[in-house]
Protein backbone atom coordinates (compact mmCIF):
# COMPACT_ATOMS: atom_id res chain seq x y z
CA UNK A 1 0.00 0.00 0.00
CA UNK A 2 1.16 3.66 -1.13
CA UNK A 3 0.45 7.00 -1.47
CA UNK A 4 -0.86 6.17 -4.87
CA UNK A 5 -2.65 3.91 -6.16
CA UNK A 6 -1.92 1.24 -9.30
CA UNK A 7 -5.41 0.38 -11.18
CA UNK A 8 -4.12 -2.15 -13.46
CA UNK A 9 -3.32 -3.97 -10.96
CA UNK A 10 -4.57 -7.90 -10.75
CA UNK A 11 -4.56 -7.76 -6.79
CA UNK A 12 -5.54 -3.45 -6.29
CA UNK A 13 -5.48 -2.32 -2.61
CA UNK A 14 -6.62 0.95 -1.19
CA UNK A 15 -3.92 4.02 -0.99
CA UNK A 16 -3.24 5.93 2.11
CA UNK A 17 -4.52 8.67 0.07
CA UNK A 18 -8.13 7.12 -0.46
CA UNK A 19 -7.95 6.66 3.60
CA UNK A 20 -7.59 10.45 4.56
CA UNK A 21 -10.90 10.71 2.04
CA UNK A 22 -12.38 8.59 4.16
CA UNK A 23 -11.09 10.25 7.43
CA UNK A 24 -12.06 13.63 6.08
CA UNK A 25 -15.27 12.60 4.93
CA UNK A 26 -15.79 10.95 9.16
CA UNK A 27 -14.35 14.58 10.00
CA UNK A 28 -16.69 16.56 8.02
CA UNK A 29 -20.21 14.30 9.26
CA UNK A 30 -18.84 15.14 12.36
CA UNK A 31 -18.64 18.75 11.87
CA UNK A 32 -22.15 18.75 10.41
CA UNK A 33 -23.68 16.82 13.20
CA UNK A 34 -21.60 18.78 16.00
CA UNK A 35 -19.91 16.07 17.53
CA UNK A 36 -16.58 16.06 18.95
CA UNK A 37 -16.04 12.09 17.58
CA UNK A 38 -17.44 8.66 17.15
CA UNK A 39 -17.38 5.06 18.51
CA UNK A 40 -17.78 2.88 15.80
CA UNK A 41 -18.66 -0.84 16.61
CA UNK A 42 -17.31 -3.53 14.04
CA UNK A 43 -18.92 -6.15 14.98
CA UNK A 44 -21.24 -7.14 11.95
CA UNK A 45 -21.29 -8.71 8.77
CA UNK A 46 -19.57 -5.88 7.28
CA UNK A 47 -17.46 -4.59 10.00
CA UNK A 48 -18.34 -0.52 9.91
CA UNK A 49 -14.84 -0.41 11.61
CA UNK A 50 -13.10 -1.36 8.35
CA UNK A 51 -13.86 1.76 6.60
CA UNK A 52 -11.92 3.55 9.19
CA UNK A 53 -8.99 0.78 9.21
CA UNK A 54 -9.07 -1.29 5.83
CA UNK A 55 -9.07 -3.97 7.67
CA UNK A 56 -11.71 -7.02 9.12
CA UNK A 57 -10.57 -7.19 13.00
CA UNK A 58 -14.20 -6.30 14.29
CA UNK A 59 -12.85 -3.96 16.62
CA UNK A 60 -13.66 -0.66 17.98
CA UNK A 61 -12.64 2.15 16.97
CA UNK A 62 -12.46 5.72 18.74
CA UNK A 63 -12.90 8.39 15.92
CA UNK A 64 -12.27 12.29 16.61
CA UNK A 65 -12.23 15.31 14.77
CA UNK A 66 -8.71 15.81 15.18
CA UNK A 67 -5.36 13.52 15.76
CA UNK A 68 -5.62 9.57 14.75
CA UNK A 69 -7.90 7.29 15.41
CA UNK A 70 -7.92 4.59 18.18
CA UNK A 71 -8.26 1.04 17.70
CA UNK A 72 -9.71 -1.53 20.30
CA UNK A 73 -9.06 -4.55 19.96
CA UNK A 74 -9.23 -7.59 22.82
CA UNK A 75 -5.71 -8.92 22.74
CA UNK A 76 -2.46 -7.91 20.99
CA UNK A 77 -2.83 -7.73 17.38
CA UNK A 78 -0.36 -10.42 16.18
CA UNK A 79 -1.03 -10.36 12.53
CA UNK A 80 0.73 -6.78 12.47
CA UNK A 81 3.84 -8.40 13.66
CA UNK A 82 4.83 -11.66 11.76
CA UNK A 83 6.16 -11.67 8.42
CA UNK A 84 2.52 -12.68 6.13
CA UNK A 85 1.14 -9.35 8.26
CA UNK A 86 4.12 -7.08 7.59
CA UNK A 87 3.41 -7.14 3.74
CA UNK A 88 0.51 -4.70 4.45
CA UNK A 89 0.67 -1.39 5.58
CA UNK A 90 -1.72 -0.55 8.53
CA UNK A 91 -4.32 2.53 8.25
CA UNK A 92 -4.40 2.75 12.03
CA UNK A 93 -1.22 2.48 14.14
CA UNK A 94 -2.34 3.60 17.24
CA UNK A 95 -3.86 0.36 19.22
CA UNK A 96 -4.97 -0.70 22.49
CA UNK A 97 -5.65 -4.41 23.82
CA UNK A 98 -7.38 -5.97 26.72
CA UNK A 99 -10.82 -4.43 27.64
CA UNK A 100 -12.28 -2.79 25.30
CA UNK A 101 -14.47 -0.56 26.36
CA UNK A 102 -12.57 -0.12 29.92
CA UNK A 103 -10.12 1.34 27.12
CA UNK A 104 -12.21 3.21 25.70
CA UNK A 105 -13.85 4.91 28.12
CA UNK A 106 -9.88 5.57 29.66
CA UNK A 107 -9.34 7.37 26.11
CA UNK A 108 -12.46 9.21 25.97
CA UNK A 109 -11.42 10.54 29.60
CA UNK A 110 -7.61 11.29 28.15
CA UNK A 111 -8.74 13.46 25.14
CA UNK A 112 -11.11 15.35 27.32
CA UNK A 113 -14.40 14.09 25.94
CA UNK A 114 -16.39 12.85 28.83
CA UNK A 115 -18.65 15.21 29.19
CA UNK A 116 -19.32 16.12 25.45
CA UNK A 117 -21.62 15.08 22.43
CA UNK A 118 -20.31 12.02 20.94
CA UNK A 119 -21.77 9.79 17.83
CA UNK A 120 -22.06 5.81 18.09
CA UNK A 121 -22.46 3.61 15.24
CA UNK A 122 -23.49 0.10 15.66
CA UNK A 123 -26.85 0.81 17.61
CA UNK A 124 -28.60 0.31 14.08
CA UNK A 125 -27.48 -0.43 11.19
CA UNK A 126 -28.43 -1.05 6.81
CA UNK A 127 -26.05 -3.75 6.72
CA UNK A 128 -26.99 -6.81 5.55
CA UNK A 129 -28.53 -9.35 8.40
CA UNK A 130 -27.37 -5.62 10.95
CA UNK A 131 -30.80 -4.21 11.10
CA UNK A 132 -31.24 -4.33 14.73
CA UNK A 133 -28.01 -3.26 15.32
CA UNK A 134 -24.86 -4.94 16.09
CA UNK A 135 -23.67 -3.78 19.75
CA UNK A 136 -24.77 -6.59 22.73
CA UNK A 137 -26.84 -5.23 24.91
CA UNK A 138 -24.83 -5.91 27.31
CA UNK A 139 -22.26 -3.92 26.39
CA UNK A 140 -23.67 -0.66 25.35
CA UNK A 141 -24.96 -1.23 29.29
CA UNK A 142 -21.52 -0.99 30.45
CA UNK A 143 -20.39 1.77 27.72
CA UNK A 144 -23.16 3.99 29.41
CA UNK A 145 -22.42 2.91 32.71
CA UNK A 146 -18.59 3.91 32.42
CA UNK A 147 -19.20 7.02 30.76
CA UNK A 148 -22.59 8.37 32.27
CA UNK A 149 -21.93 12.25 31.65
CA UNK A 150 -21.55 11.87 27.38
CA UNK A 151 -24.61 12.74 25.12
CA UNK A 152 -24.69 9.33 22.75
CA UNK A 153 -26.15 10.28 18.85
CA UNK A 154 -26.54 7.56 16.92
CA UNK A 155 -25.21 8.59 13.58
CA UNK A 156 -25.14 5.08 11.74
CA UNK A 157 -27.37 5.74 8.92
CA UNK A 158 -24.87 9.00 8.21
CA UNK A 159 -22.10 7.11 8.61
CA UNK A 160 -23.32 4.09 6.49
CA UNK A 161 -24.22 6.14 3.80
CA UNK A 162 -20.43 7.52 3.57
CA UNK A 163 -19.76 3.82 2.31
CA UNK A 164 -22.90 3.82 0.08
CA UNK A 165 -21.26 6.28 -2.48
CA UNK A 166 -17.94 4.76 -4.00
CA UNK A 167 -14.80 6.87 -4.92
CA UNK A 168 -12.21 6.21 -7.40
CA UNK A 169 -10.77 3.51 -5.84
CA UNK A 170 -13.31 2.11 -4.40
CA UNK A 171 -15.08 1.88 -7.92
CA UNK A 172 -11.74 -0.01 -9.09
CA UNK A 173 -11.98 -2.73 -6.14
CA UNK A 174 -15.78 -3.11 -6.83
CA UNK A 175 -15.16 -3.56 -10.35
CA UNK A 176 -12.77 -6.62 -9.13
CA UNK A 177 -15.53 -8.06 -7.10
CA UNK A 178 -17.66 -7.79 -10.10
CA UNK A 179 -15.36 -10.09 -12.18
CA UNK A 180 -14.82 -12.88 -9.65
CA UNK A 181 -18.74 -13.12 -9.33
CA UNK A 182 -18.82 -13.03 -12.94
CA UNK A 183 -15.75 -15.83 -12.89
CA UNK A 184 -17.93 -17.79 -10.54
CA UNK A 185 -21.12 -17.34 -12.72
CA UNK A 186 -19.01 -18.56 -15.52
CA UNK A 187 -17.90 -21.81 -13.25
CA UNK A 188 -21.55 -22.30 -11.85
CA UNK A 189 -22.89 -22.76 -16.01
CA UNK A 190 -19.68 -24.69 -16.86
CA UNK A 191 -20.60 -27.17 -14.01
CA UNK A 192 -24.06 -27.65 -14.37
CA UNK A 193 -25.46 -30.25 -16.22
CA UNK A 194 -27.64 -33.35 -16.31
CA UNK A 195 -26.38 -35.90 -13.55
CA UNK A 196 -24.24 -32.91 -11.74
CA UNK A 197 -25.09 -31.85 -8.17
CA UNK A 198 -25.82 -28.90 -6.55
CA UNK A 199 -23.15 -29.30 -3.70
CA UNK A 200 -20.59 -29.56 -6.84
CA UNK A 201 -22.31 -26.94 -8.74
CA UNK A 202 -21.91 -24.19 -5.96
CA UNK A 203 -18.21 -25.21 -4.83
CA UNK A 204 -17.07 -23.91 -7.95
CA UNK A 205 -18.71 -20.94 -8.25
CA UNK A 206 -16.66 -20.50 -4.72
CA UNK A 207 -14.19 -22.18 -5.93
CA UNK A 208 -13.58 -19.45 -8.81
CA UNK A 209 -14.28 -16.24 -6.55
CA UNK A 210 -11.37 -17.03 -3.58
CA UNK A 211 -9.04 -18.48 -6.07
CA UNK A 212 -8.91 -15.04 -7.56
CA UNK A 213 -8.72 -13.65 -4.57
CA UNK A 214 -11.67 -12.62 -3.55
CA UNK A 215 -13.74 -13.83 -0.73
CA UNK A 216 -17.68 -14.59 0.39
CA UNK A 217 -19.65 -13.54 3.50
CA UNK A 218 -22.94 -14.40 4.79
CA UNK A 219 -25.50 -15.36 3.91
CA UNK A 220 -22.70 -16.86 1.29
CA UNK A 221 -24.84 -17.89 -1.42
CA UNK A 222 -28.48 -18.48 -2.45
CA UNK A 223 -29.71 -22.07 -4.02
CA UNK A 224 -32.29 -23.45 -5.42
CA UNK A 225 -32.71 -26.69 -7.42
CA UNK A 226 -35.19 -28.76 -8.91
CA UNK A 227 -38.00 -28.78 -11.72
CA UNK A 228 -40.05 -26.42 -9.77
CA UNK A 229 -39.90 -24.20 -7.16
CA UNK A 230 -40.97 -20.24 -5.74
CA UNK A 231 -39.26 -19.71 -2.42
CA UNK A 232 -35.55 -17.85 -2.40
CA UNK A 233 -33.49 -18.66 0.72
CA UNK A 234 -30.19 -20.27 2.04
CA UNK A 235 -30.78 -23.91 0.81
CA UNK A 236 -31.63 -26.23 3.05
CA UNK A 237 -28.42 -28.44 3.12
CA UNK A 238 -26.44 -25.48 4.38
CA UNK A 239 -27.90 -25.66 7.79
CA UNK A 240 -29.92 -29.52 7.80
CA UNK A 241 -27.08 -31.81 5.66
CA UNK A 242 -28.71 -33.95 3.89
CA UNK A 243 -27.84 -35.00 -0.03
CA UNK A 244 -27.76 -33.15 -2.55
CA UNK A 245 -30.15 -32.54 -5.63
CA UNK A 246 -29.13 -34.15 -9.04
CA UNK A 247 -29.80 -32.46 -12.23
CA UNK A 248 -31.98 -33.57 -14.30
CA UNK A 249 -33.22 -32.11 -18.06
CA UNK A 250 -36.25 -29.98 -17.33
CA UNK A 251 -34.69 -28.57 -13.78
CA UNK A 252 -33.27 -25.19 -13.51
CA UNK A 253 -30.64 -24.50 -10.75
CA UNK A 254 -30.34 -20.26 -9.35
CA UNK A 255 -28.15 -18.76 -7.15
CA UNK A 256 -27.69 -15.57 -5.63
CA UNK A 257 -23.53 -14.86 -5.59
CA UNK A 258 -22.12 -12.65 -2.89
CA UNK A 259 -18.57 -12.21 -4.60
CA UNK A 260 -16.54 -9.54 -2.21
CA UNK A 261 -12.48 -8.33 -2.83
CA UNK A 262 -11.12 -5.94 -0.45
CA UNK A 263 -14.15 -5.60 1.16
CA UNK A 264 -16.16 -4.58 -2.03
CA UNK A 265 -19.44 -6.24 -2.39
CA UNK A 266 -20.41 -7.20 -5.89
CA UNK A 267 -23.94 -9.79 -6.39
CA UNK A 268 -25.23 -11.91 -9.13
CA UNK A 269 -27.89 -13.71 -9.77
CA UNK A 270 -27.28 -16.62 -11.86
CA UNK A 271 -29.92 -18.76 -13.21
CA UNK A 272 -29.35 -22.37 -14.96
CA UNK A 273 -32.49 -24.45 -17.21
CA UNK A 274 -31.28 -27.78 -18.13
CA UNK A 275 -32.49 -28.03 -21.86
CA UNK A 276 -35.01 -25.44 -23.90
CA UNK A 277 -36.94 -23.69 -21.16
CA UNK A 278 -40.64 -24.11 -21.56
CA UNK A 279 -43.42 -20.94 -22.38
CA UNK A 280 -43.72 -20.10 -18.98
CA UNK A 281 -40.15 -20.07 -18.08
CA UNK A 282 -39.24 -17.92 -20.93
CA UNK A 283 -42.56 -15.74 -20.27
CA UNK A 284 -40.67 -14.93 -16.81
CA UNK A 285 -37.48 -14.35 -18.49
CA UNK A 286 -39.02 -11.98 -20.53
CA UNK A 287 -40.87 -9.96 -17.60
CA UNK A 288 -37.30 -9.95 -16.14
CA UNK A 289 -35.39 -8.40 -19.03
CA UNK A 290 -38.03 -5.90 -19.52
CA UNK A 291 -37.45 -4.80 -15.58
CA UNK A 292 -33.82 -4.76 -16.07
CA UNK A 293 -33.55 -2.37 -19.79
CA UNK A 294 -36.28 0.06 -17.61
CA UNK A 295 -33.91 0.20 -14.73
CA UNK A 296 -30.86 1.22 -17.27
CA UNK A 297 -32.62 3.03 -18.81
CA UNK A 298 -33.81 5.17 -16.07
CA UNK A 299 -30.46 5.28 -13.44
CA UNK A 300 -29.21 8.67 -13.77
CA UNK A 301 -28.32 11.21 -10.97
CA UNK A 302 -30.92 12.88 -9.39
CA UNK A 303 -33.48 9.75 -9.81
CA UNK A 304 -34.43 8.74 -6.57
CA UNK A 305 -34.17 5.30 -4.98
CA UNK A 306 -37.79 4.90 -4.51
CA UNK A 307 -38.38 6.21 -8.27
CA UNK A 308 -36.18 3.43 -9.73
CA UNK A 309 -37.66 0.16 -7.86
CA UNK A 310 -41.17 1.61 -9.54
CA UNK A 311 -39.56 1.59 -13.01
CA UNK A 312 -38.40 -2.12 -12.39
CA UNK A 313 -41.08 -2.97 -10.34
CA UNK A 314 -43.53 -1.51 -13.48
CA UNK A 315 -43.34 -5.03 -15.36
CA UNK A 316 -44.43 -7.36 -12.34
CA UNK A 317 -47.51 -5.04 -12.38
CA UNK A 318 -48.68 -5.44 -16.26
CA UNK A 319 -47.64 -9.50 -16.25
CA UNK A 320 -49.50 -11.14 -13.29
CA UNK A 321 -46.31 -12.13 -12.10
CA UNK A 322 -45.15 -11.63 -8.33
CA UNK A 323 -41.46 -11.46 -7.13
CA UNK A 324 -39.87 -13.23 -4.32
CA UNK A 325 -36.67 -10.85 -3.44
CA UNK A 326 -36.19 -7.12 -4.07
CA UNK A 327 -36.10 -6.05 -8.31
CA UNK A 328 -33.25 -3.65 -6.86
CA UNK A 329 -30.98 -2.85 -3.61
CA UNK A 330 -28.18 -1.52 -3.06
CA UNK A 331 -24.60 -3.27 -2.94
CA UNK A 332 -24.02 -2.37 0.94
CA UNK A 333 -25.26 -0.79 2.55
CA UNK A 334 -28.53 -2.15 1.93
CA UNK A 335 -31.75 -0.37 0.69
CA UNK A 336 -34.08 -2.75 -0.64
CA UNK A 337 -37.30 -1.94 -3.35
CA UNK A 338 -40.21 -4.40 -2.42
CA UNK A 339 -40.88 -8.12 -2.20
CA UNK A 340 -43.47 -10.75 -2.61
CA UNK A 341 -45.29 -8.13 -4.74
CA UNK A 342 -49.23 -9.32 -5.76
CA UNK A 343 -48.63 -13.17 -4.90
CA UNK A 344 -52.02 -13.74 -4.95
CA UNK A 345 -51.99 -13.90 -8.85
CA UNK A 346 -50.57 -16.89 -8.09
CA UNK A 347 -52.12 -20.42 -8.58
CA UNK A 348 -49.97 -22.84 -6.90
CA UNK A 349 -49.89 -20.20 -3.79
CA UNK A 350 -53.63 -21.07 -3.14
CA UNK A 351 -52.65 -24.25 -0.83
CA UNK A 352 -51.15 -21.79 1.70
CA UNK A 353 -53.71 -20.82 4.52
CA UNK A 354 -52.13 -17.39 4.04
CA UNK A 355 -50.17 -15.64 1.55
CA UNK A 356 -47.10 -13.62 2.18
CA UNK A 357 -47.16 -10.31 2.72
CA UNK A 358 -43.46 -9.64 1.95
CA UNK A 359 -41.88 -6.15 3.04
CA UNK A 360 -42.37 -2.16 1.20
CA UNK A 361 -39.61 -0.30 0.15
CA UNK A 362 -36.98 0.21 2.78
CA UNK A 363 -35.81 3.25 2.39
CA UNK A 364 -35.09 6.13 0.28
CA UNK A 365 -32.64 8.61 -1.20
CA UNK A 366 -31.63 10.30 -3.96
CA UNK A 367 -29.20 8.66 -6.52
CA UNK A 368 -25.35 10.37 -7.10
CA UNK A 369 -22.63 9.13 -9.32
CA UNK A 370 -21.01 6.36 -7.63
CA UNK A 371 -23.66 4.24 -6.40
CA UNK A 372 -23.93 0.82 -7.28
CA UNK A 373 -27.01 -1.81 -7.53
CA UNK A 374 -27.71 -5.05 -7.41
CA UNK A 375 -29.97 -5.15 -10.57
CA UNK A 376 -31.64 -8.68 -9.59
CA UNK A 377 -35.30 -8.86 -11.09
CA UNK A 378 -37.02 -11.65 -10.72
CA UNK A 379 -40.56 -13.39 -11.81
CA UNK A 380 -42.74 -15.90 -10.45
CA UNK A 381 -45.51 -18.05 -11.71
CA UNK A 382 -47.10 -21.64 -11.18
CA UNK A 383 -44.35 -22.94 -9.38
CA UNK A 384 -41.65 -21.46 -11.75
CA UNK A 385 -39.15 -18.85 -10.96
CA UNK A 386 -36.10 -17.13 -13.03
CA UNK A 387 -33.83 -14.01 -11.70
CA UNK A 388 -31.31 -12.04 -13.04
CA UNK A 389 -28.77 -9.75 -13.52
CA UNK A 390 -25.53 -8.38 -12.01
CA UNK A 391 -24.02 -5.28 -10.48
CA UNK A 392 -24.18 -2.10 -11.93
CA UNK A 393 -22.58 0.98 -10.79
CA UNK A 394 -23.43 4.89 -12.46
CA UNK A 395 -20.42 6.75 -13.34
CA UNK A 396 -19.80 10.01 -14.77
CA UNK A 397 -20.29 8.23 -18.08
CA UNK A 398 -23.85 6.64 -17.34
CA UNK A 399 -25.16 2.90 -15.91
CA UNK A 400 -22.09 0.65 -15.90
CA UNK A 401 -22.71 -3.06 -16.51
CA UNK A 402 -19.96 -4.66 -13.93
CA UNK A 403 -21.71 -8.41 -15.30
CA UNK A 404 -22.84 -10.06 -18.58
CA UNK A 405 -23.36 -13.58 -17.85
CA UNK A 406 -26.38 -13.47 -15.40
CA UNK A 407 -27.98 -11.36 -17.10
CA UNK A 408 -30.58 -13.75 -19.23
CA UNK A 409 -31.59 -17.05 -18.32
CA UNK A 410 -28.57 -19.35 -19.39
CA UNK A 411 -29.36 -22.69 -20.81
CA UNK A 412 -26.84 -26.13 -20.86
CA UNK A 413 -27.70 -29.47 -22.80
Amino acid sequence: MTDTFEETTKYPTLSLRERDRRWDSIRALLERSGLDGVVVFGYGRDSADSYITNEVTRSVVLFTRTGDPLLLVGDVPLGRFDEPGARWERWVEDWAHGDRLANLAAAVRERGLDRTALGVVGLTSRFVGDWSGVIPFGEWTRVLSLLPDVTWVDISAEYESLALVKSAEEQVLLRRAAELGEAACAAFVAKAGEGANEHEIVAASFQAIIAGGGWARWPFMLERAGASGFAWNIPEWFGMGGAPHVLKRGDTIAAEIFAFYGGMESQQQIDVSLGEPDVLLRELEAVCRESYEAGLAALRPGLRFSELAAVMEEPLHRSRTWNTGPMVQTVSPLYNSATRLHPEVDPALSRLEKLPSGMGLDGDFEITEGHAFAFEPNAVRDGKRVCIGGTVLLTASGPEELNTIPNHLNVVG
